[in-house]
């Protein structure tokens, strides 16, 4: 239902009731359970009491709604599109949480004006939620119209003399397939608005756009946004790899004249990643996470195709290839007696600090030292067993410890110089399909960004 002045006349003490606090209660336990938690940053912005307007520089939508609700401890009225909310439930939880629906430029919107203004009068809170489309646009009605009118309208129905606090509102908001789970809001200082007589003297039209202009800067200006560096490493780097991708989408096309090395990205890409930077920065660091795991799986994949390629000529013979396989799988058992039969060593040796430096990388009077514990160890542990065991028992397992302790060596240098690079081999195939998904996963949440927000935001291809 469209907002009307006598439904919202009340609504400062309706934000107040039972229900409404046990729904803000109920949206931070919900919150709190989905994602880790929602910091509000430089909340002392906002005075505890008195009117102000705050702006968000955010896609409007009722999940926004919510978090705000839940952010803030004084209660909060939100401008919310008529179309935004859909469904029973979420009308009726929208209603009971102040949130005022609206339609732009529509029969109702001067009965919205007159509603915020009301709650405004009794020192309330009123969120605007910014459209983001760029001012210099033909077609644009703006950054955010509704906050600029609403600042106008209102400064012309209160009775004061000062302007009315015009608050910019960033919002981090993760999105999925991002490893972020923290919720930020960060409130920035009052713009200097707008007084009664100001307005008059300047006129509206130009005093709205003045303060449209002035509400945009503001936004823009969005701290979780990508510093200028990164944001061209990123774009650079998300260039090289939808080069890969065409690269590899050429080379199996015949007789194909274009190169990859012609390919950039196109200015409208470039403007939606500008614009998803400052308008939405959580969505661009999903993005961004997502090329830094493709990146990374790549730079693992060319790390053990490497080490292949240096490993000698053995991994060139498809018999010694078969051979490590074969040790591999065989000599697991004789690898684990050997390592039992060193473990009260081994602790000794690794209390005594003889390990800091790993197995190998130690001087011949550190391995000296260690061969002393490894002796003792086995003494004390063959007296032991001629304790309890019969002597011909004893005659078998005395040589076992230090023909098995002397292989367990063995097997630990063969996993690291053979056996890990013959399981890299083997899964070869297996890591280029993965690094292909990574790649097309991507490129597919991309193309579905620019489907999604060049629309939203009227960004021409």
């Amino acid at each position: 239902m469209v907002a009307n002045t006598s439904s919202f006349a009340t609504q400062p003490r309706l934000r107040e009731s039972g229900l409404a606090n046990f729904l803000r209660g109920a949206l931070r336990l919900w919150f709190g359970l989905l994602y880790r938690r929602i910091r509000v940053l430089n909340s002392e912005a906002i005075s505890r009491s008195g009117p102000a307007l705050l702006v968000v520089n955010h896609l409007s939508g009722f999940a926004g709604a919510l978090i705000l609700n839940a952010a803030f401890d004084r209660p909060v009225h939100c401008l919310l599109e008529h179309g935004r909310l859909k469904g029973l439930l979420a009308r009726a939880c929208a209603h009971s949480l102040g949130v005022i629906t609206y339609e732009y430029e529509g029969e109702s919107w001067p009965s919205t004006l007159q509603a915020c203004c009301e709650i405004l009068d009794h020192e309330g809170l009123v969120v605007a939620f910014a459209r983001q489309q760029a001012s210099n646009l033909e077609d644009s009605v703006g950054f955010a119209p509704e906050a600029a009118e609403l600042a106008l309208e209102a400064q012309a129905y209160l009775e004061r003399g000062a302007p009315l606090p015009i608050h910019p509102v960033n919002l981090f908001l993760p999105a999925p397939p991002s490893q972020s789970s923290e919720v930020m809001v960060r409130v920035g200082a009052p713009l200097s608005g707008i007084s009664r007589t100001g307005a008059l003297e300047a006129g509206m039209v130009r005093t709205f756009k003045a303060i449209d202009g002035e509400i945009e800067r503001a936004c823009r200006q969005n701290p979780f946004r990508l510093r200028p560096e990164d944001m061209a490493q990123f774009t650079a780097n998300l260039e090289e790899v939808m080069r890969e991708d065409f690269a590899e989408s050429w080379e199996r096309r015949a007789h194909w004249k274009q190169k990859v090395e012609d390919f950039e990205l196109s200015p409208f890409l470039v403007r939606l990643l500008n614009q998803l930077n400052s308008g939405h920065p959580g969505r661009l660091v999903a993005l961004r996470e997502s090329l830094q795991a493709y990146r990374e799986a790549r730079r693992q994949n060319a790390l053990f195709r490497l080490k292949t390629e240096m490993a000698g000529e053995w991994s060139q013979s498809k018999w010694r290839r078969l051979a490590g396989w074969i040790e591999t799988l065989l000599g697991f058992p004789v690898a684990c007696y050997g390592f039992l039969n060193l473990l009260i060593a081994w602790l000794v040796i690794h209390l005594s600090g003889l390990l800091r430096k790993g197995l190998w990388d130690a001087t011949p009077r550190e391995w000296a030292v260690r061969g002393g514990i490894v002796l003792a160890c086995y003494a004390g542990q063959i007296a032991l067993a001629a304790h309890f065991l019969p002597r011909e028992e004893v005659g078998y397992y005395a040589p076992s410890l230090f023909l098995s302790g002397g292989y367990f060596l063995r097997y630990v240098w063969l996993v690291e110089h053979r056996s890990k690079l013959l399981i890299h081999a083997a899964g070869k195939s297996r890591r280029a399909a993965k690094l292909r998904q990574l790649r097309k996963m991507l490129i597919g949440e991309l193309k579905r960004d620019q489907d999604r927000y060049a629309t939203i935001w009227k960004i021409a291809h």
